[in-house]
């Protein structure tokens, strides 16, 4: 038991010093489990965890376990002079002595001079910081390898189980902004999360085409009966969502080719993240096509044919190639999330995916597969203005 508790504890600490901080808390917490008086695990537990009462109570502990700790003590102190949030949740972790009363943990820790301690150097500025320092208290940089950003990102509000909440995830990715597509729903990461994604949006693919022949209809047509247009709807809802569901089909060999890249470059992640943020990537990534080729269902009726008529015939090219480059960009911010890479490693973990994914399907086509050129075919509509919805 006790070399298990050990080398728990060892990857643990690998965890939190690479700046794993989720995967650490969850080894930590493990240790603790087994060793509720291991001394090393709740001061790198303080380390890891979000919130201050967190590490209050976990710098507590160690000063129960034991009262000389130093870097625990000057640490509580620093943390009891901030200002206090009476707003902020109350901690979770059990306290080793039993409930305290704030007040006397504070002028425990104000009576207690802190000792010295190992000193940080800023290698942005050369300030010298208490060992316990987390940022220089000079110009504010990051004393540890950790990306302090998606930290933060990690301590936001959560984002709701339901999977309503899913169309959230894709509006944040719209925005390219990492943190708030994909760092939530690491905590949210299931099979079953991932299977509605995936169904969800070929279904309100199918919807949002379907709402465009509608308006364009009424819009253009003036009178037609309302059974014609509601028959125009349907047809078009499921000649849209035909291709779309066979587009999501290729959702299973991305995910298997970017794990693998993952695995190469070093990553011991779970394959369910990945699979899940995949998922959120690829599903924004059908929804964003739809969207697209609504968009440019309008443009023969806003633009001067005559004027335009060179950017009218292109509007598919321009739709593969900006859901192309939308693609890789999503995918990169999964990957990065899923596995906490840095950005240009998971770049090309997706760029060498989509590399071999493309040589295999061109491979395919070049041997004159009919299947391959049949899916071709279908999914070809999905990329046009109006996918079998009339002219």
């Amino acid at each position: 038991m006790r070399g298990q508790i050990e080398s728990l504890l060892e990857r643990g600490i690998e965890a939190a010093r690479a700046g794993e901080e989720r995967r650490a808390h969850d080894i930590l917490i493990h240790v603790i489990e087994l060793d509720q008086r291991n001394e090393k695990a709740w001061l790198w537990l303080s380390s890891v965890v979000e919130t201050t009462a967190d590490k209050i109570v976990c710098l507590e502990n160690v000063l129960t376990v034991n009262p000389d700790n130093t870097f625990a003590t000057a640490g509580l102190q620093r943390l009891r002079q901030q200002p206090l949030d009476r707003t902020a949740p109350r901690s979770l972790l059990p306290r080793l002595g039993g409930p305290r009363e704030p007040d006397k943990v504070a002028r425990k820790a104000a009576a207690v001079p802190p000792a010295p301690v190992a000193e940080r150097v800023c290698p942005r500025c050369g300030f010298r910081n208490p060992g316990w320092a987390y940022l220089c208290d000079r110009c504010g940089a990051d004393l540890r390898p950790v990306d302090v950003r998606e930290a933060l990102g990690l301590g936001s509000r959560p984002r709701g189980r339901s999977f309503v909440t899913l169309v959230a995830a894709w509006a944040a990715a719209l925005t390219l902004h990492r943190r708030w597509a994909f760092l939530p729903e690491v905590e949210l990461a299931s099979w079953g999360r991932s299977l509605a994604a995936l169904m969800m949006a070929p279904l309100l693919a199918s919807a949002c085409r379907a709402l465009t022949a509608v308006v364009l209809r009424l819009w253009v047509g003036g009178g037609e009966p309302g059974g014609q247009i509601a028959t125009i709807a349907l047809h078009c809802a499921a000649a849209t969502l035909r291709p779309a569901l066979a587009l999501t089909l290729a959702y299973v060999p991305v995910a298997l080719l970017t794990w693998v890249g993952a695995r190469l470059v070093g990553d011991r992640q779970r394959f369910k993240t990945h699979a899940h943020l995949t998922a959120v990537a690829f599903s924004a990534w059908v929804m964003l096509i739809a969207l697209l080729a609504s968009l440019a269902t309008f443009l023969p009726h806003l633009l001067d044919r005559r004027r335009f008529d060179l950017l009218l015939s292109a509007t598919p090219t321009l739709i593969g190639v900006v859901a192309g480059l939308m693609g890789i960009t999503w995918l990169t911010q999964a990957v990065r999330t899923a596995h906490r890479l840095p950005a240009a490693r998971a770049f090309l973990v997706t760029l060498l995916a989509t590399a071999l994914g493309a040589t295999l399907l061109v491979g395919l086509i070049l041997t004159g597969s009919e299947w391959v050129s049949g899916l071709l075919d279908m999914l070809a509509p999905f990329f046009l203005p109006w996918p079998g919805c009339g002219g």
